[in-house]
This record gives structure tokens, C-alpha cells and sequence, in this order.
């Protein structure tokens, strides 16, 4: 897991450009335990970057429980050692979800540096394409899928008037219909030339 010194990077950018942006990285519970995310923290919270470490904590990292591989109850608390803000939300919560990533986008644009946004959230397929998920037990499984926050979120939206069904509805058949888009094109654009490879790449000759 390599995206949080890329994403000091980005932040670093924007800091010295003072374009007012914020980078965003995610990643999940099991990353935190990797020699980078501890070294891109200390770095982002000692130049006080406009950074927002997002951790999808869904309780598993790729096949291991989550107690079985970390010793601190949130993962969010590591933030203190950083001297950094650190937040545990409800990942399934759209609503504190936005509230907690505005408070930390703000945070980061006044100055005030990075935040660990930690997402408590479940996983609802195996880890990679094939998985079949037999290491999360029957009855946990079935709870999570009960509390699954997107038939809640559609129902809170209609209930609020910001949106019918069948609009709601609309909407998902257009984003399908653009992802199948990206897809076909995707498919149907050759491969990258090879001189593609050096793009982007640094170096100092002898």
C-alpha cells in the first residue's frame, strides 16, 4: 500500500501552490499496519499537508479479522502519535460520513493540517475477484447485510423530497449506462505504446 507517500506528494504540491485543493487516499484497515502509512503520517502532520488519510475499516484485512491483526480498537486512534487529528465515523452513515469529511476538508485548507478519517463499514464481497468470503461467519455476514446503509440512504433521499424514485432511478440507469461506456472504450482502444513506460519517470544521468 503505496498511496499514502504519493498522496503527501499531491498534498505537498498543492501546498506550495497554494491552489487550495485537498488530496483525498483511501485505503483499508489492513494498510495501516505497513511501515508507509506510519512514515507518511509522521511526514504529512510535520508539514502540516492538506491531506485526508481515508480508512475503509471493514474489519477484515484481505482474508485476517481485524482483531487478529491490530492492536489498537480504532484505527484512527494511531493519529495521536502523529499529533494529528483523528476521527472514527460511521462509514454507513452518509450523513456523518459528509459532516466528518467537511470538518477535515476545512481543516486542511485553513492550515491546520492533515486528518485519519476512519470508516467503520463492511465488506459485502471477498477480498478479490473470486473470493468467496467463507472466512466471515454466517451470522455476521447476515447482520451487516441487514444494516445495509444503501436501501436506507435511497428511502432518506426520497423521504427528503431532494429526489422520487423514479428519478432516482433515472439516475442509476444513466451511470450505468456511462460506466458501460468507459468499459467498451476501454476495450476497444489499443494498448499503450511502449515508450508509455518512461512517462512520468525521473532521473539524474551520470
Amino acid at each position: 500500500m503505496r498511496c499514502t507517500p504519493i498522496a503527501n506528494g499531491l498534498a505537498w504540491a498543492s501546498q506550495l501552490r497554494q491552489d487550495g485543493r485537498v488530496t483525498v487516499c483511501t485505503f483499508g484497515d489492513g494498510a495501516s499496519n505497513i511501515g508507509a502509512f506510519h512514515e507518511a503520517l509522521n511526514l504529512a502532520s510535520l508539514w502540516q499537508l492538506p491531506v485526508i488519510f481515508l480508512c475503509q475499516n471493514n474489519g477484515y484485512g484481505e482474508c485476517t479479522k481485524y482483531e487478529k491483526a491490530t492492536a489498537v480498537a480504532n484505527i484512527a486512534e494511531r493519529a495521536a502519535a502523529y499529533n494529528m487529528r483523528g476521527v472514527t465515523v460511521d462509514g454507513n452513515d452518509p450523513k456523518a460520513m459528509w459532516e466528518a469529511a467537511g470538518e477535515a476538508v476545512a481543516r486542511a485548507r485553513n492550515g491546520e493540517g492533515p486528518t485519519l478519517l476512519e470508516a467503520k463499514t463492511f465488506r459485502f464481497m471477498g477480498h478479490y475477484f473470486g473470493d468467496p468470503g467463507a472466512y466471515i461467519p454466517k451470522a455476521e455476514y447476515e447482520a451487516a447485510m441487514a444494516r445495509d446503509p444503501m436501501p436506507a440512504a435511497r428511502a432518506a433521499v426520497v423521504a427528503s423530497g431532494a429526489a422520487s424514485e423514479a428519478e432516482l432511478v433515472k439516475l442509476q440507469e444513466q451511470y450505468a449506462a456511462e460506466i458501460d461506456e468507459a468499459f467498451q472504450y476501454a476495450a476497444d482502444s489499443p494498448p499503450p505504446d511502449v515508450s508509455e513506460i518512461e512517462r512520468d519517470i525521473y532521473g539524474v544521468s551520470a
